[in-house]
């Protein structure tokens, strides 16, 4: 699939999530279901995973981090070498 396709697909999907919660707001659609509850709904789900999402968020960026540290000793050890043989 085209780049192009998947980021017009990514849009639409954007656009329907941000309906969901402002479709109270707007005041067209389906909004007897939608908008306020689901803005309540959604500051619920929020508050319960905000700290896993600050636990997963950290795991990556110490994994990122570690791989990096990683890599730099190997272009260290590398460069020390190569400079040996010289």
């Amino acid at each position: 699939m085209h780049s192009a396709v998947k980021l017009i697909i990514g849009i639409i999907i954007a656009l329907a999530g941000l309906y969901w919660y402002a479709a109270d707001y707007v005041g067209y659609g389906v909004a007897g279901w939608l908008g306020a509850a689901a803005l309540s709904a959604l500051k619920t789900v929020f508050i319960g995973v905000f700290g896993l999402l600050l636990i997963f968020v950290g795991l990556i960026v110490v994994w990122i981090e570690w791989e990096d540290l990683k890599w730099q000793a190997r272009e260290k050890a590398e460069t020390a070498k190569a400079k040996k043989k010289r």
